[in-house]
């Protein structure tokens, strides 16, 4: 069951030091970007898939983000009420330099 895109998850950490801005919304998963309050910059991302027994969470922050305020954002976003999923698995590494951006094509010319 998807959550309420129009719910905004309560957090434990107040104020809070960063806000996350949905990238990308599919049935079974979201992407977020995460923006530091203090100077409005990127200060990470969070990658969130619920297959219906668990949540998946993924984040990379820039290092000195609380991993702590990141886990409650996903509790916020994925309460027991919004989900069929009856477990977390949040992963959360730190970065200290800006992380490089790769594309490429995914259909050969």
């Amino acid at each position: 069951m998807p959550r309420d895109p129009k719910i905004t998850p309560i957090t434990r950490h107040e104020p809070r030091t960063f806000y996350a801005t949905r990238v990308t919304r599919t049935q079974a998963g979201e992407s977020w970007d995460l923006w530091s309050v203090e100077d409005g910059r990127r200060i990470g991302f969070l990658s969130v898939v619920d297959d219906g027994h668990v949540v998946y969470a993924l984040a990379t922050v820039k290092r000195g983000t609380s991993h702590e305020e990141v886990a409650d954002l996903v509790e916020g976003f994925f309460t027991p009420s919004s989900t069929d999923a009856h477990n977390r698995e949040i992963i959360i590494s730190d970065y200290d330099e800006e992380p490089e951006m790769l594309e490429s094509d995914i259909r050969q010319s």
